[in-house]
């Protein structure tokens, strides 16, 4: 008797669990489903049995045939459109704006111009950078130079006084000449030498600083070719203008929003599936999406969440579908139908399943010679009227009443 207490309580807990998940019928489509199955026939039976005070008492055991419908297993949520793409297109430079070619809702192709800011001095400063540009590489060049001059004849100069003092140290090793001449002509040849390193160090210097001031005068020019570039704010994507901010002669710094621009093509759907679903798709399965006027779309899911949100225990997914017409709009409610295979199954009330000791789910049924016999299920789906299950005979005479009172393999009479 304490078996089937216990067995009582877990499928009380089950029957209250089914009612309060808030699965709804939309979930599974099967034939003739907005009417409650009918049994072909009902039968009850009558038994003595003992209590737990070992005193007799007698119990009804009814049954009722059930027969398989075949069922679409497609799985229909509810789900909302998103945008591909968001971004809110800012200024790089500051100015005033001179021109503004689109408004609020318009379309816009990658590159768009958008917004012209006036250039102001900028070219201005273009021209003077330029013109230091080419004045300083000009004396770069220059000093380059003489610079190569000097050396060519310092270097002319070296040569000369190396003849005089090997010629001075031959008439002196003769004994034709005096060592004054010799001096002289070393002399002269240490001061060409010397002087030589003096032309490398003074022009190294000039030229270094002449090739730092190239540099900073490149870097400004850089900048402002860079800026006045900027001057043009052109469209990052093709898209459509879903705010304006600003208005013309309007003087705009650096970071000023101007436009949040959108992508919807193609459009996203986010959707939230069951546990009992999250199984049945995967990244690239196949779904047909539908709005309130009766628009359908062909889509993919792109994205499945890897997690279940906390309260809900529902796992995001998103599904890209083409959307070049840009007939769906961001923020819409749509259906979502995921196919799936056509399945024979049964529409059982959840309070006939049994539970047995080794865990099993399922029903008890008569046979055709009235024994009580025991069929694992599956459940397929959870509505609102009833659970759908495999795993039965197309047509089973299930105990619907009194079955905690009986034994698998006992006779009914």
């Amino acid at each position: 008797m304490k078996k089937s207490i216990f067995i009582a309580s877990f499928i009380l807990l089950l029957v209250v669990g089914w009612i309060g998940s808030g699965q709804l019928s939309n979930n599974v489509i099967a034939q003739d489903d907005n009417t409650q199955e009918v049994p072909e026939t009902e039968t009850s039976y009558s038994k003595n049995a003992e209590n737990n005070k070992d005193e007799e008492f007698t119990f009804s055991v009814e049954t009722k045939v059930f027969t398989s419908k075949l069922i679409d297993q497609s799985i229909e949520l509810q789900g909302q459109t998103i945008h591909n793409k968001k971004i809110d297109v800012k200024s790089e430079t500051s100015g005033n704006i001179d021109s503004i070619e689109f408004s609020r809702g318009d379309k816009v192709s990658q590159n768009a111009e958008m917004i012209t800011i006036s250039l102001e001095d900028r070219n201005e400063k273009l021209l003077s950078a330029k013109k230091d540009l080419e004045r300083l590489s000009k004396e770069l060049i220059l000093n380059e130079k003489n610079r190569d001059n000097l050396l060519r004849q310092n270097v002319e100069r070296i040569e000369l006084y190396e003849i005089e003092y090997a010629s001075a140290k031959q008439l002196i090793d003769k004994g034709l000449s005096s060592k004054s001449k010799l001096s002289l002509a070393s002399f002269n040849l240490a001061n060409a030498k010397a002087d030589k390193e003096d032309i490398k160090i003074k022009f190294e210097s000039t030229l270094a600083n002449l090739e730092a001031q190239i540099s900073n005068v490149k870097s400004v020019l850089k900048n402002i070719k860079l800026d006045i570039d900027k001057t043009s704010i052109k469209a990052p994507f093709d898209g459509i203008i879903s705010e304006k901010m600003v208005e013309e002669t309007e003087f705009i710094s650096l970071g000023t929003p101007l436009f949040t621009i959108i992508d919807l093509d193609p459009i996203k759907i986010e959707g939230y599936l069951s546990e009992f679903d999250i199984n049945k798709v995967s990244v690239g399965t196949k779904a047909i999406i539908e709005d309130s006027n009766g628009i359908k779309k062909n889509g993919i899911i792109s994205f499945i969440s890897p997690s279940a949100e906390t309260s809900t225990r529902t796992f995001e997914i998103t599904i890209e579908a083409d959307n070049k017409d840009l007939s769906y709009k961001s923020g819409i409610t749509t259906k979502i139908i995921i196919k799936g295979s056509e399945l024979k199954a049964h529409k059982i009330p959840p309070s006939i399943l049994t539970l047995l000791d080794d865990g099993t789910v399922g029903v008890k049924a008569v046979d055709s010679d009235n024994n009580v016999t025991f069929y694992p299920t599956k459940t397929i789906k959870d509505t609102i009227d009833g659970m759908w299950v495999s795993g039965l005979p197309e047509k089973v005479n299930l105990i619907v009443s009194g079955q905690e009172y009986i034994s698998i393999g006992e006779k009914i009479n």
